[in-house]
């Protein structure tokens, strides 16, 4: 078997080595985390599990400044959670004891609505983590903000666009945002370029659905070497996370009586954390993890979930194929047909790249 290299739900348009870029940056620890992240990939034949996990994710607060109509939406009007500073601060001293490599700000919500969204920046890269991702809307992506993630050498930034158009922003989006998103992309790669900085690296995300699919090509030309890389994502349906929420402990169990589903792969229980704004923890990012509830920060360590039972279990039933409910139901319920379509796009597009000429 080849060794993975990359997610299957995500096809890509790259500009820039990313890679080459970020190991420029942080150097021979960036190439071992790399060299570790892919051996994570390929659990199911190396065995391979890091003694820490490789990435850890936060939700710094479960709102959201704008409603997407492909997103739990439900998860912004739960009552609202906060992480307290002080207690990103704890779990960060840990994350450098234990040498962290990388972290993912966003998740579930737009983590820039949290008002100390730049000190838990400061202290994630204070843990001297290298591969810090941002993501987020872009619409609180001011100038100053631009310039401060500049200045802390913030290794990428995420923005979700979904559209070419207005029309079709605010269809998918429910506001009219995209000029002010757009310009403030603008601004931020044209403060990264007078600093001379190759920092943050810009992903653009477009999440293919039936209300996008016709502009594919209108966003790839906007956005064509303007940016780091673009990536087209399949949409994931998330109508069934509520009765698995309900479920509680019981979702966690082996079923026997599941269908066996075309594949059981998943690397996030065998490479990453993470963490919603309530404190609980769970074996990977998505909605459905919130079903899967394996620790809660805000009285375990993280190296404690990590080797705990609860995450052994979840490894065990991916090695075996004998899934419990949510990983089964999050396994087969992204939109394939869709993404196919975008899929061909992108590597139309990316048959035109010419390689990257980094200096």
């Amino acid at each position: 078997m080849a060794d993975r290299d990359k997610v299957e739900h995500i096809s890509s348009v790259k500009y820039t080595d990313v890679e080459e870029v970020l190991t420029g940056e942080f150097g021979d620890r960036f190439a071992e985390y790399r060299k570790n992240y892919r051996k994570s990939l390929n659990y199911d034949s190396n065995g391979f599990i890091p003694a820490f996990p490789l990435t850890v994710s936060f939700e710094f607060v479960n709102r959201c400044n704008l409603n997407c109509v492909m997103c739990y939406t439900i998860n912004h009007a739960d009552k609202k959670a906060t992480l307290d500073l002080s207690h990103i601060e704890t779990m960060m001293d840990e994350c450098k004891e234990y040498g962290l490599p990388a972290a993912v700000v966003g998740m579930g919500s737009e983590a820039l609505i949290y008002k100390g969204a730049r000190d838990a920046i400061k202290a994630i890269r204070d843990a001297e983590v290298m591969d810090l991702f941002l993501g987020t809307n872009g619409v609180l992506l001011t100038e100053e903000l631009c310039e401060f993630l500049v200045e802390e050498r913030v290794a990428r930034i995420e923005v979700s666009l979904d559209a070419a158009t207005p029309e079709t922003y605010r269809k998918i989006r429910g506001k009219d945002e995209l000029e002010r998103i757009e310009a403030n992309l603008e601004k931020l790669i044209e403060i990264r370029e007078r600093e001379g900085s190759k920092l943050p690296v810009i992903r653009l995300c477009f999440c293919v659905q039936k209300d996008n699919l016709h502009e594919q090509r209108a966003f790839l030309d906007k956005w064509r070497g303007r940016v780091d890389y673009i990536d087209f994502q399949e949409m994931v349906d998330f109508g069934g996370v509520d009765e698995l929420r309900a479920l509680g402990e019981e979702a966690a169990r082996a079923d026997n009586a599941l269908p066996a589903p075309e594949s059981t792969y998943c690397a996030y229980p065998f490479n990453s954390l993470h963490v919603w704004s309530n404190g609980d923890v769970t074996p990977c990012c998505t909605f459905f993890g919130k079903a899967l509830v394996i620790g809660d920060a805000r009285e375990q360590s993280l190296k404690e979930i990590w080797d705990g039972p609860e995450m052994a279990e979840i490894r065990t039933q991916l090695l075996t194929g004998k899934l419990n409910k949510v990983c089964h139901a999050c396994l087969t319920c992204r939109d394939k047909e869709n993404f196919a379509a975008a899929g061909e796009t992108a590597s139309e597009e990316s048959s035109k790249v010419p390689e990257p000429a980094l200096t």
